[in-house]
This record gives structure tokens, C-alpha cells and sequence, in this order.
């Protein structure tokens, strides 16, 4: 069964490929496409921030379900125009767990229909298909108000009891360090260090938290700054280099210069980075060893990376023209990462089996997927014989994304 989806959102065609990825029904499938060009499909997905022409209900294009995706500060004045769209309007940002809730629900249904004998063809589906619709809408609302009532409770109550003392605990230690009211010994300095890199710690989860709460219906707008990777790579070593002697960790540290200026949020992309070196930390054993790696690549930020043909391309600095983004690489000499829990080590919620499971990435990979994405950029984990490496990359620019997102182009997943 074909789901179209009609937008140039570069961040909405990926969350709709995560999300069909999961769905359990067999067959489903997602093309994206740009607003004007003509496809077939069970159902349609329509991104009016894109401003598609929609074609009239009573012209000969195949008859399938329509979705519209509304902002909310739209909907009122989209509802006046259309009021026979009221059941089939998702708003904008859309959440994934709304969205996979609806979708799995309409394609069950749908193809319960047609095992059963009943329509055809996609053609065959419209006129039970609001019905349909307005049930699966209906489910997927509720069930979505719920979750977010659950979570913005949980997140709240956290919030609450944790931010305000770990701050000021924080800040008594830095009183002490500074011996504001007395004298330390060594050995007193280095026990109010680990407990302020604790501390730290806390902190940065608890921001987490909400970054996370309000990543979904928010939209993040990163203030971008010509950064120095390689420096911002080295920051974030040293600070979980305390972690990592606890350990007797060895720290392999040889990042590449980017060759070109590189356009990021600093802050937001040192966060990623400690994040994945402190999970790297977590799961490599006593006297391991840690390897980060930067360089830059050449890489389609919408599939897969593309390595430089070395035939045609020279290496070295006459190279740099065709690189457009910049890669990290963080190798652990941990227990690996088993192929089928590899697509959701970066999801929310996700539980370990046991200390040394490696079933689920927890809230620190899940604030990084969610960062990397407002850079338009890509995170993933690969398993290795000694060890897992979890990487991301980001453009140099953000008009690099202008560049490869041709709107002549289809994307199919």
C-alpha cells in the first residue's frame, strides 16, 4: 500500500520515512514528492506549507484518502474554507507518535478491507474511506492526548523537584572549589570535582528532559555560527575525561580539520557530543579504549552517504569542493549492538534489559537524534567486531540542503 506525501519539507519527508519504517503492516510504503507532480496512492498526505495544488474531487485522478497537514495558527481559516476537511486534518509540527498512531491505524484497516474482499484497488477506497478516517483520526487524537498529558505531567513533576537543587548544589561546590569559606586540601578538591562533574551531569539530563518535552510541537530555531569543530570536538573530550579515568579509559582523540568554514549551533552540537562520549563511556569495559574521529564527506542528507570516487576525484585539498558535510565518528571497545535494536537506540522511552544492554540509547542518544535533525543532518550506529561506533553528520551549510532537495526529485523508501 502507497502513502504519498506531497511537500518540500526537507524534515517532514524524514519523519514520515521513520515513521512508515515502523509501521507493522507489510507493503506500506512512502514517496515523497514535489507539490505539482502526479502520483498514485491509497493515501495522500498533503504539507500546505508547501502549497500543493490539490486536485478537485470531482477530476479523474485516483480517488484515495487526504490528509491535510495544518499549523495551528491556519487551521480556523483552512476549516472556513474546506469544512468537509474537519476529520482529515493533522497540525503542524506533527508529532511522531500521532502520526504513527493514525497511519497504523487507517493501513491496517485499509488492508483488512481488501483481504476481506473488499475494494479493489486504492481507486475503490473513497467512499468508505471518510468513515474510515474520521474513526482512525478520531483514536489517534485521543490516544495522543493522553501521552501528552502523561508526559508533560511526568516532565513537569521532574522538573520541579530536580532542576532547582542540583543548580544550587552546583553552585555551593563552586563556592567551596574557590574556598570562599576556607581552605581545601588536594584530596578535598578532587572529591568536590567528581561531585560537580556529577552534578553537571544531572544537569544536562535535566535539560534534556525538556528539550525533549517541547521538541515535537516546537519547532527549534538553532542560532547558527561559524564554529571550530575540531575545538568543540577536543571541549567535549575533556569534559568526560573524568569519567573515563574512573575507568583507566583510553581516549584515541585525532579529528580532521573540515577544510571549509562549518555553520552549526555550537552549544546544541557539544551537547551531542558529550552525550555520545559519555555512552561510549557507560558501555566500555574497565581499561578500554574510546576512538573519535571528524573528517569531512561528501553526503546526500537525505539517504545515504557518498564516498568520493578516488578516480575521478583527487585527494587532499583539491577534494575539499566536492565535501559538503562534516562526520564524527565515536568508536566504544564495548559489547556490540545486536542488528534488530539498531534502528531504536536514538528512540524516547527506550528500556535496558540489563546494565550492560545495549537494547536502547536512552534520554542522551534521544536528545541527540533530535538535535542533529534541526541540523538537518543525519545520526546512526553501526556495529563492529570490537565495539560499536555511533555517528553523525551535519552540512557545512545549511544551503546544502537547498542544493540537494531539487524539487523535480522523488524520494522512495
Amino acid at each position: 500500500m502507497k502513502i504519498a506525501l506531497i511537500s518540500n519539507d526537507v524534515a517532514l519527508v524524514r519523519l514520515c520515512q521513520e515513521v512508515v519504517r515502523k509501521l507493522p503492516t507489510a507493503g506500506c510504503t512512502l514517496e515523497a514528492v514535489s507539490p505539482g507532480d502526479a502520483v498514485q496512492a491509497a493515501l495522500y498526505l498533503w504539507d500546505l506549507d508547501s502549497k500543493p495544488t490539490i486536485p478537485a474531487a470531482d477530476t479523474d485522478r485516483p480517488t484515495g484518502i487526504d490528509v491535510f497537514l495544518v499549523r495551528r495558527s491556519e487551521h480556523k481559516a483552512f476549516l472556513i474554507e474546506n469544512p468537509q476537511a474537519a476529520a482529515s486534518t493533522l497540525l503542524k509540527p506533527v508529532n511522531p507518535v500521532s502520526l504513527e498512531v493514525f497511519l497504523d491505524q487507517v493501513v491496517t484497516r485499509l488492508a483488512s478491507t481488501l483481504e476481506e474482499g473488499g475494494p479493489a484497488s486504492a481507486d475503490d477506497l473513497h467512499p468508505a474511506g471518510q468513515e474510515v478516517l474520521l474513526e482512525c483520526l478520531l483514536h489517534a487524537n485521543m490516544r495522543f492526548q493522553e501521552f501528552e498529558e502523561e508526559r508533560t505531567n511526568f516532565w513537569a513533576r521532574v522538573a520541579h523537584d530536580l532542576r532547582a537543587p542540583l543548580t544550587a548544589a552546583n553552585g555551593y561546590c563552586g563556592m567551596l572549589l574557590e574556598e570562599q569559606v576556607g581552605p581545601l586540601n588536594a584530596e578535598q578538591c578532587q572529591l568536590l570535582e567528581r561531585i560537580q562533574n556529577s552534578l553537571k551531569r544531572l544537569i544536562r539530563m535535566s535539560s534534556a528532559m525538556f528539550q525533549l518535552t517541547a521538541g515535537e510541537t516546537v519547532e527549534h530555531k538553532f542560532e547558527l555560527k561559524r564554529t571550530d569543530i575540531e575545538s568543540c570536538i577536543k571541549h567535549a573530550v575533556d569534559e568526560i575525561r573524568f569519567f573515563a579515568a574512573e575507568k583507566n579509559l583510553t581516549l584515541d582523540v585525532a579529528p580532521s580539520s573540515p577544510g571549509q568554514p562549518i555553520y552549526v549551533e555550537p552549544t546544541q552540537i557539544g551537547q551531542v557530543l558529550v552525550n555520545l562520549l559519555e555512552n561510549a563511556c557507560k558501555f566500555t569495559p574497565r581499561h578500554g579504549v574510546i576512538e573519535v574521529r571528524g573528517y569531512p564527506v561528501h553526503c546526500w542528507f537525505l539517504g545515504k552517504e557518498r564516498p568520493l570516487p578516488s578516480s575521478s576525484h583527487p585527494a587532499g585539498p583539491a577534494a575539499a569542493r566536492f565535501y559538503n558535510g562534516y562526520r564524527v565518528d565515536v568508536q566504544d571497545s564495548g559489547p556490540g549492538i545486536s542488528a534488530g535494536h539498531l534502528p531504536h537506540i536514538f528512540d524516547e522511552y527506550v528500556s535496558y534489559g540489563s546494565p550492560k544492554d545495549r537494547t536502547g540509547g536512552g534520554l542522551g542518544l534521544a536528545i541527540c537524534r533530535m538535535i542533529i535533525r534541526a541540523h538537518h543532518g543525519r545520526i546512526w550506529a553501526e556495529t563492529k567486531e570490537n565495539g560499536s561506533i555511533l555517528s553523525f553528520v551535519v552540512p557545512f551549510n545549511q544551503s546544502v540542503i537547498q542544493e540537494e532537495f531539487k524539487p523535480a526529485v522523488r524520494y522512495a523508501d
